[in-house]
């Protein structure tokens, strides 16, 4: 993920400058599954840092290359409306898991949902099947938002966020075009640490590809 170097409150004030793109919410309302997702009382929708160009070229990749037609031309990130706070976690504990064979099991309101609508055939490896790549980078970004989402209520200041580590397990086809939710929730933090898990589902609940990563916090360098 991109780094993240404004001070403090910088996703806040994100947030209250920028709007949820209305063409998406119609889109993803139009549709009677998608809808269920977004109408969820328990969430609220949020821009999507990353679907919006920054002066230095920060998020050209979200904001303009899969941002198309042929490509993900919708997306909507949804938070719960009562976000957790998640506690630090004992220090040597934040462990990612060693097994993939199972499915993770996912809390009952996962911390962020977000509905896209995938293009075809922008992001085809296979024919109509998105490339696992861009499976992978599609969880990496939006696990990322959970971890900034999450971090904005920590004290102290927004330091710079990279992924550290990602494990993806592809479990089905994800077929294009096609409309899919992406399930992420926080797992544990540990100082600088993050962990976070995510899933790619179908209408029905199937999970298609999901990950597990680790998002470090690199620590802020004094101006001389």
């Amino acid at each position: 993920m991109a780094p993240q170097t404004e001070q403090m409150d910088f996703l806040s004030k994100f947030i209250a400058t920028h709007r949820v793109p209305e063409d998406a919410c119609r889109r993803f309302a139009s549709v009677e599954w998608t809808n269920k997702h977004l109408s969820n009382p328990l969430y609220k929708a949020v821009p999507t840092f990353s679907r919006v160009l920054k002066p230095s070229g920060e998020d050209y990749f979200f904001s303009r290359t899969v941002s198309s037609p042929s490509t993900i031309p919708h997306l909507v990130t949804l938070q719960l409306k009562d976000f957790p706070f998640k506690e630090e976690t004992p220090k040597g504990q934040l462990k990612m898991r060693t097994s993939h064979n199972e499915v993770t099991q996912v809390p009952e309101n996962p911390d962020c949902i977000m509905l896209l609508e995938l293009g075809h055939p922008g992001l085809d490896g296979h024919p109509s099947v998105i490339h696992g790549g861009m499976a992978c980078a599609i969880l990496d970004e939006m696990m990322g938002l959970c971890v900034m989402l999450h971090h904005q209520h920590v004290s102290g200041p927004r330091d710079s966020l990279f992924t550290a580590s990602l494990n993806v397990t592809y479990r089905a086809p994800i077929p294009t075009p096609n409309n899919v939710l992406v399930r992420c929730w926080l797992a544990g933090r540990e100082g600088r640490k993050w962990l976070s898990r995510g899933q790619i589902v179908d209408k029905d609940g199937k999970v298609l590809t999901e990950a597990e990563g680790l998002w470090v916090m690199t620590k802020r360098q004094e101006k001389l």
